[in-house]
């Protein structure tokens, strides 16, 4: 199935439109030239040159990128066409736009389905101070927080945090607390976590992210990393994290939904 397909029957019954382009954060409108088909953008900016000014006003760099596509992609007078197009490149990102959006409807169609018990020992959590990072809408924060003494939940997506925030308060949790944050620049100073988490987090610039992550995990803290995928042996995070260079550990779930893998480390004093 492609993936935009996927996505729409994920999100079914939510309609997306060009405006909707100008809820993506700078950082998000920089993964765009790898996110998006081309001829598809090239049509909505001609079509809706306020989303190209904004686009370009959050995030200048993409300028080279769109002028590119425009000199390679006819512009296009066909409606029809016009809203094929916008339907295909809306619905190819459409996780980008939710995750602003409709932050309520992602955590709610999207299920986290891992035990505490296939993460980590419930017992190795009792007063530790740890982090989801990448934490999404805190699914895995807020399961963490049953356990642990301190939860912070580091997200880079400005809707994101502010869902934690208010779920917390909902549910009287006291012990999260949401940050912003990148996995590669980590809002900590060394040697604070005894744990760090991510689920489908790590990767957009692993070699960085593990060096922070070596960074603000305390001597003898770990590291803990979940992710979901089709296939481990066509996964170059996989092959990167068991490398002689970093040293994971690895384990295997195969349940109904689908191909869990889960990455843990102790993390050693760093040596100069």
């Amino acid at each position: 199935m492609e993936y935009y397909s996927m996505l729409k029957q994920l999100f079914s019954g939510i309609e997306l439109n060009a405006e909707d382009l100008l809820h993506l954060e700078s950082f998000q409108i920089q993964y765009l030239p790898d996110r998006v088909p081309q001829k598809e953008f090239s049509t909505v900016l001609r079509e809706y040159p306020f989303v190209k000014r904004f686009l370009i006003s959050k995030h200048p760099p993409i300028s080279n990128f769109i002028n590119r596509i425009f000199k390679e992609n006819e512009k296009t007078s066909d409606k029809q066409l016009v809203h094929e197009h916008c339907d295909k490149l809306l619905w190819e990102i459409a996780d980008l736009i939710i995750y602003n959006k409709h932050p309520e409807i992602y955590d709610e169609k999207v299920n986290f389905t891992w035990d505490i018990s296939d993460i980590i020992s419930p017992e190795l959590l009792r007063e530790k101070v740890v982090a989801d990072v990448g934490a999404g809408s805190g699914m895995l924060a807020f399961l963490l927080a049953k356990y642990a003494r301190t939860v912070y939940a580091i997200e880079p997506i400005a809707s994101f945090r502010n869902f934690i925030r208010e779920k917390a308060k909902k549910e009287k949790c006291s012990n999260i607390y949401t940050i912003d944050g990148f996995l590669d620049s980590i809002p900590f100073p060394g040697n604070t976590l005894d744990i760090l988490f991510t689920s489908n987090a790590i990767g957009w610039n692993l070699e960085i992210e593990l060096q922070e992550i070596e960074r603000v995990v305390k001597p003898n803290g770990q590291a803990i990393h979940m992710m979901r995928v089709s296939d481990n042996n066509e996964n170059s995070v996989h092959k990167r994290l068991i490398s002689s260079d970093w040293n994971y550990n690895f384990y295997k779930y195969q349940d109904a939904d689908g191909l869990g893998l889960k990455y843990t480390k102790c993390i050693e004093e760093m040596r100069d």
